[in-house]
């Protein structure tokens, strides 16, 4: 809420030194101006919260973390040599009334991992905006100026991707565990701390081996920005025909984006292990913002611009699983440009 407290004072106290001034109207005073924009300086913020792959022990009793799932401790304390404690990802993983789990440690690919990262994104950020602006008299400071009210409607299209891959050599650890005759849930299947679940026998079975791992990982937020402004300007002219002018007010963005991923570590010596994900979210951003626009005027109806905006909107965060993404919009410059009509 300081964000709409903050706009709606920026919006109230530049509108209040005009309100008691009553110069004329010019001639045309509604203007509708229409023009592409593209946006600079996203931040996307992506992050794995889920616990570093570990396999601990090959003993019962112990937490077991692998690229493909997790065996661990429940509330029991594994009573009886069972937890329904764990999870795995690939229907690959059941074998022969067994369950296997694949450790990838590699202090060289690691750094392709997604565990935390922040990436700015320079790329243009591409969309289009419509302005109506209502002149409402002239500037009690300025004789050759005018004030008035702006709304606005823009529609960005988002596309920010991450893409990190690194090679190293790697230690491979596969761990056995024992169904015991229960039929495995489906792949995707993650059970918790509380239970109850589904019972696997804690005690793993070990094998390790030295290779080569390739690790790549692709973080991608796309979708659709939509915004609506409002607030004063207002604008001086140096000739008839050249002015400038100047804006603040509020953003409101309702702003639908989905949040895929994927992660797939290759093996030299065969075997590859994939984790994706996908997720979708709607929500309402806000924020003010500040803009200039410079305009030429070729007659008293038709015109063009140039400009730029300044807004600060509020984030947008979602989850797949273990997996955030957050857009950050907190300073984001756009470039604006067109032709207008007053009538």
């Amino acid at each position: 809420m300081n964000r709409i407290t903050f706009s709606t004072t920026l919006v109230l106290a530049a509108a209040a030194p005009f309100a008691m001034h009553g110069a004329d109207f010019p001639e045309n005073p509604n203007r509708l101006s229409l023009g592409p924009r593209f946006g600079l300086n996203f931040k996307a913020d992506f992050r794995n919260n889920a616990p570093p792959v570990n396999p601990g022990p090959a003993a019962g009793g112990a937490d077991h973390t692998y690229n493909d799932g997790y065996v661990l401790l429940d509330s029991s304390g594994n009573a009886g040599g069972l937890t329904w404690n764990w999870g795995y990802q690939n229907a690959s993983q059941v074998v022969e009334g067994t369950m296997q789990f694949h450790a990838i440690q590699s202090s060289s690919a690691s750094g392709a991992s997604s565990r935390a990262g922040s990436e700015f994104f320079d790329d243009p950020q591409y969309g289009a905006e419509l302005t109506y602006q209502r002149v409402l008299g002239g500037l009690p400071f300025l004789p050759d100026g005018n004030w008035g009210l702006e709304a606005a409607f823009g529609f960005t299209d988002l596309d920010l991707r991450a893409n990190r891959s690194a090679t190293g050599p790697a230690t491979v650890t596969t761990d056995t565990y024992q169904l015991n005759g229960v039929l495995p849930p489906g792949a995707g299947y993650n059970g918790t701390f509380q239970g109850p679940g589904a019972l696997l026998g804690d005690t793993p079975t070990r094998t390790t081996a030295a290779d080569i791992a390739t690790l790549t990982s692709h973080q991608k937020l796309s979708g659709q920005l939509y915004s609506i402004r409002l607030g004063p300007f207002a604008e001086f002219y140096f000739t008839h025909q050249l002015s400038l002018a100047a804006s603040v007010g509020l953003t409101l963005a309702p702003a639908s984006v989905d949040y895929d991923f994927s992660e797939t570590t290759t093996l030299a010596g065969g075997g590859t292990s994939v984790a994706s994900g996908h997720s979708s979210k709607t929500d309402l951003l806000y924020g003010p913002y500040v803009s200039a626009t410079l305009r030429y005027d070729f007659n008293k109806h038709w015109g063009l611009y140039v400009g730029a905006q300044f807004q600060s909107l509020t984030d947008l965060e979602q989850t797949i699983g273990s997996r955030t993404a957050r857009l950050d919009q907190g300073a984001t410059v756009y470039g604006i440009a067109g032709a207008s009509v007053r009538f």
